[in-house]
């Protein structure tokens, strides 16, 4: 058995936190409007719009697609906000079946500054970025006296189960 952990195993992580938000902005929409300064957002729904455009930036660099126009992503209601990170897992689970190991490796340049990466370390960035900021967003809204009813660390997720 290998004990590490895959990236699919990652991404259902994520994909477990995303349907959780969801159903909660559902519950709770006046939170979706709170000012927030984090990542420079200006609102919680813009923060959740820059996760997700995050997400699908990488997305679209794993596949070598072209840049994401993060100022025309419809997001003006809860399903087409998170329509964007279901785009951007189908993305990803297509590069996971498709890739090749030499895709994997390769540094190519992110499209802005002098930045390159791997592929591999590009998925491990989407994922990493979109658990800061998940984090940063719960502590904010519990601050705000928004708290969330999950827990929110892997172990308690079904990834891995």
């Amino acid at each position: 058995m290998d004990p590490g952990i895959s990236f699919a195993d990652l991404l259902a992580y994520n994909t477990g936190e995303n349907e959780q938000w969801k159903r909660w902005f559902a519950a709770n929409p006046a939170a979706l409007d709170l000012p927030c300064d984090v990542a420079g957002a200006g609102s919680v729904c813009n923060l959740v719009l820059h996760v997700f455009a995050t997400e699908l930036f990488f997305a679209h660099r794993l596949l070598d697609q072209p840049k994401v126009d993060y100022d025309n992503l419809p997001h003006s209601t809860l399903d087409e906000l998170f329509a964007i990170t279901t785009q951007a897992r189908q993305k990803f689970d297509q590069f996971l079946a498709n890739s090749t190991p030499d895709q994997w490796t390769t540094p190519l340049p992110l499209g802005f500054g002098n930045i390159k990466a791997s592929k591999r370390k590009m998925l491990m960035q989407a994922v990493m970025h979109s658990i800061h900021h998940r984090a940063q967003l719960a502590t904010f809204l519990r601050q705000q006296g928004f708290k969330q009813d999950w827990m929110h660390d892997f172990i308690t997720s079904e990834a891995m189960d």
